[in-house]
């Protein structure tokens, strides 16, 4: 495994590509930095992240193992609401995300609801959401994109996948919510149904190809949450959960059948927060269950695991340290990747089955709207890698490490 060796003289297009970004902060330190007000009903909001990561070894979010490294990693979003009336909210994100090869920056949009409120009072709250909705699998997932409330420039990629971020993202549906308040405690619940997007990079990761053939959602998606916090705020506990059929409609050349299969994701969170310091974690899983395709792919039949343990302490009001440990496996029968191996003949190497990674950070709120993050981390497997970023599977490399920065501007 290579190790980081860094230069001046060896970065001059690493300092010029930097420039522009460096010009940017500071002159978003001295913004004001505020949601754009425009009556009190009509509110504007936005962000705009850029990223720079580099790799020893394997490309993650773009060309990051070459002497550059990648800035392929932006998040631009505008977001705006509107109390249609006292019980009535219109809300809705425009995003553009552009993340190696596997996002090209296109914009999209990211959520588009309604919240209508049923009742609302001091003890309870419950309504209806209604269009494309952020679907609340974690702690993290439906606020995922805004990375100032991420705790880590990436997520833990054992639960929180990029490599097939839009299925889990949102659904276009419909989900009822309610808020209960008590002195036991505070209950959040949430239960819907919506279909969720699949492109490309979903069918890389479950089929293990781009066919020539079309994935699609067959059945609306199940999506749950109940969320729990003690009275002090001290302890939070979640349960949440996606239940998906996709469906494969094969061309007539390609090497696999028309079929179907189910994808059962749940996660178990819990957290503590003390006045300067915080621990979470978190555990994942997903059974898939592949049917019709044929040989090639009904035998693949798993249950995927992941989870975390993460630290984070306030050095001071303005700069947080985060230790992280994760854990991810194709197979959670199969830990050390070697039955997978052998079921392709060994093409495919035991540790693109798995991952361990430590992670460590430091984040810095410049201003209460300029973040600025620097993290490292220490990777054993490449389980968590895109496929499309990373097709041939002997250029893969076991141990490697990874160091990214993190510029973000809200307003």
């Amino acid at each position: 495994m290579t190790r980081f060796m860094f230069s001046v003289s060896d970065n001059s297009g690493l300092q010029t590509r930097f420039a522009p970004w460096l010009a940017l902060a500071l002159t978003l330190v001295g913004a004001p930095g505020q949601a754009i007000d425009l009556g009190s009903d009509l509110q504007l909001h936005g962000f705009a992240t850029q990223g720079y990561v580099k790799t020893t070894d394997n490309r993650w979010f773009g060309d990051s193992n070459s002497s550059g490294g990648s800035f392929d990693f932006t998040e631009l979003g505008v977001n705006a609401s509107y109390k249609a009336t006292p019980s009535v909210l219109l809300s809705g994100q425009i995003l553009s995300r552009r993340a190696g090869d596997m996002y090209d920056g296109s914009p999209t949009v990211d959520f588009a609801l309604v919240d209508w409120n049923l009742s609302n009072s001091d003890e309870k709250s419950f309504g209806i959401l209604a269009g494309r909705i952020k679907n609340t699998l974690g702690f993290y997932n439906d606020t995922r994109d805004v990375a100032f409330t991420r705790p880590s420039i990436f997520l833990p990629q054992q639960i929180y996948f990029d490599r097939v971020r839009n299925l889990l993202l949102s659904a276009d549906g419909a989900h009822l919510y309610g808020r209960f308040y008590g002195d036991s405690g505070d209950w959040l619940l949430n239960i819907g149904l919506g279909k969720g997007s699949v492109d490309e990079n979903v069918e890389i990761d479950y089929l293990g190809y781009d066919f020539g053939g079309s994935l699609e959602s067959k059945k609306l998606a199940f999506i749950a949450r109940a969320e729990y916090g003690t009275p002090d705020g001290a302890w939070r506990f979640g349960l949440s959960a996606a239940k998906a059929t996709l469906g494969f409609d094969a061309k007539p050349y390609d090497p696999i059948g028309s079929g179907e299969f189910d994808v059962f994701y749940w996660v178990a969170s819990a957290q503590y927060n003390a006045e300067r310091w915080s621990l979470t974690a978190e555990y994942m899983e997903e059974p898939v269950d592949f049917k019709d395709f044929g040989p090639l792919v009904d035998n693949r039949d798993s249950t995927i695991q992941g989870y975390y343990l993460q630290g984070s302490y306030l050095v001071r009001n303005d700069v947080e340290l985060i230790v992280r440990y994760a854990e991810g496996f194709t197979d959670k029968d199969d830990r050390d990747g070697k039955k997978n191996s052998a079921m392709t003949g060994g093409m495919v190497p035991p540790y693109a089955f798995y991952q361990k990674d430590w992670m460590v950070g430091l984040r810095w709120d410049v201003t209460p709207n300029f973040m600025l993050r620097a993290e490292y981390q220490w990777n054993d497997g490449t389980w968590t890698l895109s496929r499309r970023e990373n097709p041939v599977f002997s250029d893969l490399v076991k141990d490697w490490d990874m160091f990214s920065l993190l510029a973000s501007y809200r307003f």
